[in-house]
Parts: structure tokens; C-alpha cells; sequence
């Protein structure tokens, strides 16, 4: 008899082990739940507020909570979507990486920096000031000149990555001053050969300038 009791003894305090147990992964599960929906409603607001600025959409990875990420559309890209990859115009290619990372140097505020390289042997022989064109708000560079702006311009090899940031011969610090060999051509003879050679165009936009 007294075994009979110590048995149902011991069985009804693990029941209630188990139950205190279960009690506690349920409550830890809602907790858990709630952080999720929090979260959700977070990445909801942060998109109201228009993270992707008119364009693109907010993109929730399933597998990271809590991240949003844009999905860019047509010319944008960014974070954000806050690149108009059309502000070089119609020939130059715009760089968003603004950093040379072989010296350090950086793109000046108010200044954009844009390239052409060996992939583009339409305009190898084109002057440097011409290859701005179809710039937005000034045209070209009579455009960009008469409204205040400017742009220099510099050669260098180009590197493992495509841009003035990853090519030779500080090409952003030397590029980013006014009036730098605006009208040379990207193939200048051996010392530039076409097939290594990134021509950076470092402008000034006047609508960027702040005054201090």
C-alpha cells in the first residue's frame, strides 16, 4: 500500500513539473510571437515613411526578421533606392562607391563621380567635356559650366572592379578639382592603352553646393 502511494506521489509531482514546464515554453512561444509582430509592424511603418523613396518596394527576407531591404526599379539602386543612376547622362557611367580603396580619397560633397573604360570604345576618342551630355537640369558641359558647375578629369589603370574607386593613379583625388584636363580623350598612346584605361569625371553639380 504505501509503495501504491509513494508511486501516484511521484507521478503527480512530475505531471506537475511537466505542466509548470509546458506552462513556461507556451509563455516563452507567445513572447516570442509577440517580438515577431512588433517587428512586422516596425518594417510596416518604416515602409509608410517611404524607405525606398517612390522607387522601389520594401522586401521582408523571411530568413532575417527585422531587415527590409528595397527592391529598386528602372535606373534607382542604393539602399534606399536614392541613386539616380541616370546623373552622369547619357555616355558616363556613374560610381557609387565614392572612396578610393587603394588611397582613401574621397569624393567631395556636391560632387558626383562618373567614368568611362575600355568597354566603351564608341567614345575612346571622345574629349572629356563632351562626354557629358544629356546631363539632368544642365544638358552638357556649357549647360553645367554656365550655371556655376564644374568637372576635371584623370586617367588611371583600370582594377579588379570596374570605377575610378578601384583604378591606379588617384584618379578621385586628382579628377575632383575644377577644370582638370577637360578636354583629353581616354586613349592617349601607350601610356593609357584602351584596353586598361578608366577615364574618371569628377563634376560639380550646382544644385548639390550648400552654403556655409
Amino acid at each position: 500500500m504505501a509503495r501504491t502511494v509513494m508511486f501516484f506521489l511521484v507521478v503527480g509531482l512530475f505531471a506537475a513539473a511537466w505542466t509548470e514546464v509546458d506552462s513556461m515554453g507556451n509563455g516563452n512561444m507567445k513572447k516570442a510571437g509577440r517580438l515577431l509582430d512588433d517587428l512586422d509592424a516596425n518594417r510596416r511603418l518604416q515602409c509608410r515613411r517611404n524607405r525606398c523613396n517612390d522607387h522601389g518596394r520594401c522586401v521582408f527576407p523571411k530568413a532575417r526578421a527585422g531587415v527590409i531591404r528595397c527592391a529598386c526599379e528602372g535606373r534607382y539602386s542604393g539602399n534606399n533606392c536614392e541613386i539616380d543612376d541616370s546623373v552622369c547622362g547619357n555616355i558616363l557611367h556613374f560610381s557609387p562607391q565614392r572612396t578610393d580603396v587603394n588611397t582613401g580619397a574621397s569624393v567631395p560633397a556636391g560632387w558626383i563621380m562618373c567614368y568611362i573604360d575600355e568597354n566603351d570604345a564608341d567614345h575612346h576618342s571622345t574629349s572629356c567635356r563632351n562626354l557629358l551630355a544629356g546631363l539632368p537640369i544642365y544638358g552638357g558641359y556649357t549647360g553645367l559650366l554656365g550655371a556655376g558647375g564644374n568637372f576635371g578629369c584623370w586617367h588611371g589603370q583600370s582594377g579588379s572592379q570596374s570605377g575610378p574607386a578601384y583604378a591606379g593613379n588617384d584618379v578621385i583625388l586628382a579628377a575632383c578639382r575644377n577644370a582638370i584636363q577637360q578636354t583629353s580623350v581616354l586613349a592617349i598612346g601607350s601610356w593609357a592603352p584602351p584596353a586598361t584605361t578608366t577615364l574618371g569625371v569628377c563634376i560639380k553639380l550646382p544644385h548639390l553646393q550648400v552654403e556655409v
